[in-house]
Formats: structure tokens, sequence, C-alpha cells
């Protein structure tokens, strides 16, 4: 059988990487849980297998989501700018988040935005959007009447459970899970007041509202900081733990990643090692790294990526943001104000858009079959005069003219 794989890249790919344990281990990985057995089996038009037959398989879609935070304003908007944006999410991205519209006090000014940004990404085939956030229980993160309600824990509650229902209730069916609640290390303002147990309280109205979205719990400084915050990440897994003790359905680990330095990947892998424990999924879900250094934001971006990629316990992984235009902290885009790639951007294609995107071509054996080992996910395959869509791992078969 004659099998020909190649990536596709988009820029030249980058010098080859430093042999290192943690990273041959992790390729190693990759290798082991990202791929699976795809079969082509090509029939004629009579029904019998049929030898000899080129076959071409293309990746479409991948399974794990790459993603990124969008403004919803922006990405509807006019211009240039806008096009240009609207063209780089499409094709860079399977996977989205709005960056604030969903966020209760910009909920509450505005809903038609958000509602029409998710609703352009589900036409434009983008149907994997997280939603992000339903609680952030800091006073500064709320809106203002509700610390007027601090003397009346009744009203506050009412309060609260009156917005999860509004808003699960009115994005019903366009989000694929939820951040329930946010950073209750350092925002616990409605905590203090109403007590821990009120968020599995949240939860379970996220879940009463939508049944079908995974319900997240999202915080930071998890392994930004060198990986030295101990205690904000001691917190984070008390109360995961805390949340199910107490039945809240929490299906997911939602760990942001900030950074402004590095944190070892060794020290990354053990971090996730940690909050595997728990036996559900991690997302990476606001990913950065603000520094004046692009070399070193690039490589610790590859780095980062290749980790995450490897854990199996990681289903996702999204960017917040990615033009400079459009970024809460500039430094940390992968493109720039004119549009012109940065380093990081570079990896960012190598990566997800050529090493771990399978293209192959081979030709059927005797039996009619071709097989491979590819990335999980969606695939366009031709072969017979036809072309089909099929899912790996799984078996595609393909009726010739």
């Amino acid at each position: 059988m004659l099998l020909t794989v190649r990536c596709a890249l988009a820029f030249a790919v980058a010098a080859p990487v430093a042999a290192q344990p943690w990273r041959e281990a992790a390729e190693a990985r990759i290798e082991r849980i990202r791929k699976a057995e795809l079969a082509v089996e090509v029939v004629s038009a009579d029904g019998k297998p049929a030898a000899g037959v080129p076959v071409r398989v293309r990746m479409m879609k991948p399974a794990f989501g790459w993603g990124t935070a969008i403004a919803g304003r922006f990405l509807l908007g006019e211009g240039a700018d806008s096009e240009k944006y609207r063209r780089a999410i499409l094709e860079n991205f399977n996977m989205a988040v709005l960056e604030n519209d969903l966020k209760w006090p910009q909920w509450e000014r505005d809903r038609e935005t958000p509602l029409t940004a998710l609703r352009w990404l589900h036409t434009n085939g983008i149907t994997r959007v997280r939603g992000h956030t339903l609680v952030w229980p800091g006073w500064r993160w709320l809106p203002r009447d509700l610390k007027e309600l601090a003397g009346d824990p009744a009203a506050l509650r009412k309060r609260v459970l009156e917005h999860i229902r509004d808003e699960v209730t009115a994005t019903r069916g366009l989000l694929e899970d939820w951040d329930v609640v946010n950073e209750p290390y350092t925002n616990h303002d409605l905590m203090d007041i109403l007590g821990q147990d009120e968020m599995a309280a949240w939860f379970q109205a996220a879940r009463e509202f939508d049944p079908k979205p995974v319900l997240y719990l999202n915080d930071f400084n998890i392994m930004e900081a060198g990986g030295r915050d101990e205690k904000h990440r001691q917190h984070f897994y008390d109360t995961l733990r805390f949340l199910l003790d107490r039945g809240a359905p929490l299906g997911g680990i939602g760990i942001q990643g900030h950074f402004q330095e590095t944190t070892p990947p060794e020290k990354i892998l053990e971090i996730l090692d940690l909050f595997a424990e728990f036996n559900l999924p991690i997302r990476i879900t606001e990913f950065d790294f603000e520094t004046d250094d692009e070399t070193l934001q690039a490589e610790f971006t590859r780095d980062f990526l290749t980790i995450c990629f490897s854990h199996p316990r990681v289903d996702a992984f999204l960017m917040w943001g990615f033009w400079e235009g459009r970024h809460w902290r500039s430094k940390g885009a992968m493109l720039r104000r004119d549009w012109s790639p940065k380093p990081n951007y570079r990896v960012w294609r190598e990566l997800v858009h050529g090493r771990w995107r399978t293209q192959a071509e081979g030709v059927t054996e005797d039996g009619g079959a071709f097989r491979l080992r590819a990335f999980r996910g969606e695939y366009e395959i031709t072969a017979g005069g036809r072309t089909v869509r099929g899912q790996c791992p799984g078996v595609v078969r393909v009726e010739g003219r």
C-alpha cells in the first residue's frame, strides 16, 4: 500500500525543536491519544471491493477544540478590519467564546449583539461556542443594583437565579458549555452573603433551564506565575471538590492561562495531572502570553500547546483573542494591528493547521480498503470518482461509479 502523508502550512516550518524528555513523551502521547484508525472501503458500481483505487483523505474539522475569544460587536461590524477579523476566525478556529458580551452587566445592557453574534458563528460552521460567564461573583463584575441588595439575602438570591434563568433560556441551543462561576478565589462577595452552598444552586439552575451545555468552574493563576500560586490552585481544587460533594452538575474544569512569564512544561503537566483526578474534561479557556520578547512568546506557545494537546483530559484550547486591534493585552496577540503575523501565529499555523491535521494519499489494497492512523475529526474523502464525508475513528464506504 502506498501512503503519503503531508501537512499544508501557511508559513515555513520553524527550525527543528531541540529534543527534550518532556517533549518526546508529549509527542508520544499525541500520537497515541489524538490519532485513531480511519478505514476507507471502496467498492465498484456492482458492489465488489475495488483494489488499486487512488484515495485522498483530507481533514476538514478536528475533533479537538481550537478556539478564540471574540468581540461580538466588532465581529458584526462593517469595514475592512471587521471583514479581516471574520475571515481570520473562520481560517483559524473551530470553536469560540464571546469575550465580554455574555457577562452579566453587558447582557442586561445589550442582548441582541451576543445573540446575533452566536447565530453568525453557527451559520458559518462554528457551532462549538462557550458561554462566559453566568456569575462572576464580585461586586466589580456585577450589575450595580446587586450591591444594593447586600442587606437582603433573599432578594439577592432571587436576583441571581432570575438572571441565570433569563440568560440560559435566551441562549438555549446556541452554546456547548457555560462558565457558571468565574474566579471565585478573588471574587466571592456573593458567597460571603449567601454562603458557599449557593454556588451549587447556581449550577442546578443552569442545568434546569438548559440540560445540554456542559457546566464549568473557571479560574486563573492555576498554571501562571511559574506555577507558584499554590494557594489559588488549592482553592480551585477544593472548590471543585466542594461542588461535586454538594451534587452540583459540574461537568468540566476551565483553566485560564494569562501568562506574563513562562511556567516549565513539566510543572504544567503536573498541574494537569492533579486536576485529571476529577475525571472531567479540562479546557484551556483563556490563553495569552504578554511579553515584549516575541521569540520567547512563540517558543512558550509551542511548548504550552504541545503539553496541553498531549494530555488526555484536555479537550479544547482557546486563545483569549488573536488580533492586536481587539485584544485586552495587545502584546499577547498573534496578529499585529496591520494583520501581519507574529512568530507565535506561525507556531499556531504550523501545529494546529499543519502537524496536527492529517492529509494523506494512497491506494486501496486487494480487499478494497485503504487504512491509516489519522488525527481524530471530520474528513473529506475522495475515491473512485466520488467525494464523501466521514469521521475518524471510523469506516467510510465509498461506492465507485
